[in-house]
């Protein structure tokens, strides 16, 4: 179809493109608020600190106790959409986060790994160095260049949350990312020491 006929039928249906766009919203800001309390209910079992805050500032993130200093937080894994993206539709990008979660257009989304600890100059070099220490797990090494652990949310399961009002079998793939990094996160430990190593050498 050529983008003239497209903008022709768009605008035939405006309305009902507007009240889709509000629902979509509202159901954006249901399922943002069931990742919060995943969020926090893991980091509550696990002993971890979290910021449950995705609905409000789209900043949903884990740690150690030990990782983070009164709100100062040395590194942490994040919430975040897959690398280049910026969250700008403007630029190309999904318009919808939910679209991102379910892969279901241009970009993804998932838990990526971050420090506050050493400069990012010197970090990147040494990330880069270190990453394949990281190929037999479920993290990838992207463009940032960071480990990023993709998430995906099926979109059948998904509807099927809002149909029945209940999203948590289809955030599942949230908390079995959070249990893998649970499960990983004594390799980020030794990444960390080893950096610290370096930088005192």
């Amino acid at each position: 179809m050529f983008s003239n006929e497209l903008d022709k039928l768009l605008i035939l249906n405006i309305g009902d493109l507007d009240e889709g766009a509000r629902r979509f919203e509202l159901l954006q800001n249901r399922v943002a608020e069931e990742i919060d309390r995943l969020v926090q209910e893991w980091a509550t079992r696990q002993g971890w600190r979290s910021t449950p805050s995705w609905r409000d500032k789209e900043d949903a993130a884990v740690a150690p106790h030990h990782w983070v200093a009164g709100d100062s937080w040395q590194a942490w894994f994040g919430l975040e959409y897959r690398s280049g993206d910026t969250g700008e539709w403007s630029d190309g990008n999904d318009y919808f986060w939910l679209t991102r979660l379910c892969a279901e257009g241009r970009g993804g989304m998932g838990f990526r790994f971050y420090q506050d600890e050493f400069p990012k100059t010197a970090w990147k070099k040494f990330l880069q160095a270190q990453a394949m220490g990281f190929s037999d797990t479920r993290f990838v090494f992207d463009d940032e260049p960071s480990l990023f652990l993709p998430v995906r949310v099926d979109k059948d399961t998904l509807a099927k949350g809002a149909e029945e009002e209940n999203f948590k079998e289809a955030l599942r793939p949230l908390n079995d990312a959070l249990d893998h990094i649970a499960s990983t996160v004594d390799r980020f430990e030794a990444l960390l020491t080893a950096m610290r190593n370096r930088q005192a050498s």
